[in-house]
């Protein structure tokens, strides 16, 4: 396993993102090496909330004998009012220090002997003053700051793209507010529950081309992906697009209309920061590149680590 940056004060914690359907933990040496992990479709919404705990120290008694009493660093859902313990969202502007202060302890009363702590949120107001919140991906953008360099500190855009993508705005090092686009949601929706796509889908990159194009086309505006929509299924019947490519292309009209919009709503032209595993970065690159926005590349996974590193040595204090 490859350790992420040690420090001279670091000891072995465990690392947990507990999302609303799915787990995932780390456990790391106090030389940054990931010495045991898990993986499992047992997000908090999946579990119930009585059912939390106990799995949680089921999980934690499978790890090696020495990591068991590593502090634990949580965040995802598992913070929210339906995970183990709510924890208030943090409020933006904020940066990381101030953030890590905001860490809520696992309540004893719930197991005195698991020393956890979890990770709050963060919640914003977009440009039309609506609510903005977001559990988990606070950790990756804590991640990504520890190692951006001054001018991408100063002033920068960044893309978390998934079910619920986020697109936040970096300012003095900062995080200055964020948006949310419910891109994956809504083409898990139209791709499994509509009339747009039919039978047996292969993706095809041309098809997603495609549809990033149509999504910025000159006439595309307000409301204009509404009606864009519809034509996944009209260039079926047109002849002009296979019906087994009508899932890559909806998802290219997504796609881009997401990131037209996102890109647009920022004043200053920037490199856009994409983070995520590779299969989903793969496509908003793509997407970037035919709407000519440069943008560089980043494991979600590996900043994911680096930020709860981050607020594990904020929390923690090294044995003695």
């Amino acid at each position: 396993m490859s350790a992420i940056n040690p420090t001279a004060d670091q000891r072995g914690f465990i690392a947990i993102d507990w999302g609303t359907s799915s787990f995932r933990l780390r456990a790391l040496d106090d030389r940054g090496n990931v010495i045991a992990q898990a993986e499992s479709g047992s997000g908090v919404s999946r579990l119930g909330r009585n059912a939390l705990l106990p799995f949680l120290q089921a999980e934690i008694a499978k790890l090696p004998e020495a990591a068991q009493s590593y502090p634990i660093i949580m965040c995802g859902m598992v913070g929210s009012n339906i995970g183990l313990q709510a924890v208030p969202y943090a409020q933006c502007p904020l940066d990381p220090a101030t953030l890590a202060e905001q860490i809520e302890p696992l309540n004893s009363t719930a197991d005195s002997s698991l020393h956890a702590s979890i990770v709050p949120g963060l919640s914003a107001r977009n440009g039309t003053g609506e609510l903005e919140v977001m559990r988990g991906e606070e950790t990756q953008i804590v991640g990504w700051l520890a190692q951006a360099d001054e001018a991408q500190k100063q002033q920068s855009l960044l893309c978390l793209p998934g079910t619920h993508a986020k697109w936040a705005q970096v300012r003095d090092g900062q995080v200055a507010g964020f948006h949310t686009a419910m891109t994956g949601e809504v083409y898990a929706l139209l791709n499994e529950h509509s009339v747009l796509v039919q039978g047996e889908q292969q993706f095809d990159d041309a098809a997603f081309d495609a549809g990033v194009a149509a999504s910025h086309s000159e006439t595309a505006g307000s409301g204009a992906l509404l009606q864009q929509l519809f034509s996944t299924r009209t260039r079926v019947l047109d002849g002009k697009l296979p019906a087994q490519h009508s899932s890559a292309y909806l998802s290219g009209l997504l796609i881009g209309s997401e990131i037209r919009h996102a890109v647009s709503a920022n004043q200053a032209p920037m490199v856009v920061q994409l983070i995520g595993s590779e299969r989903i970065t793969r496509l908003y690159r793509k997407a970037l590149q035919i709407l000519g926005v440069d943008c560089q590349c980043h494991d979600g996974e590996s900043l994911a680590l680096a930020g709860l590193q981050f607020f594990a040595r904020r929390t923690t204090q090294p044995s003695a």
